[in-house]
């Protein structure tokens, strides 16, 4: 799991480094990516642009490699686990998150997603967006 505070992923088995994305460890099982989101990454404006500006980026890497080579994550999982609030800033960029997976062709997962956030997306009918899988009870 990668907390994005440092770093969304880490590239370890990729030519290509960005320091600035590499700081901290991350889940990478195959052609899947997961990283650990907190409440102050989405709930910030900066932060939260700061943490979908790094995504966008690896996804764009993401999708330059997987032309070049099969080996590809293809799926990015966002543990919301660490968030127990979602204010319109994390809504508004999760939506463009979910926006350039999907135009990159990365399926976008959320994870661990809390009563609360999920509150959120069923009040503003954003669940039909967003693929959602939990593995514990909220």
């Amino acid at each position: 799991m990668s907390n994005l505070g440092s770093s969304p992923v880490n590239h370890s088995n990729q030519n290509h480094r960005d320091p600035s994305i590499e700081k901290g460890p991350c889940s990478n099982n195959g052609s899947e990516q997961t990283v650990t989101c907190s409440t102050q990454q989405l709930n910030s404006l900066k932060n939260a642009r700061k943490l979908s500006q790094e995504l966008v980026r690896w996804m764009r890497r993401q999708t330059e490699s997987q032309e070049q080579s099969s080996q590809s994550v293809q799926t990015l999982k966002l543990d919301l686990g660490g968030v127990d609030r979602l204010s319109s800033v994390g809504v508004n960029e999760l939506i463009e998150i979910n926006r350039k997976a999907r135009k990159m062709g990365v399926k976008l997962i959320l994870t661990e997603v809390g009563e609360a956030v999920q509150e959120v997306f069923a009040v503003t009918r954003l669940e039909r967006m967003f693929h959602v899988v939990n593995t514990s009870p909220s």
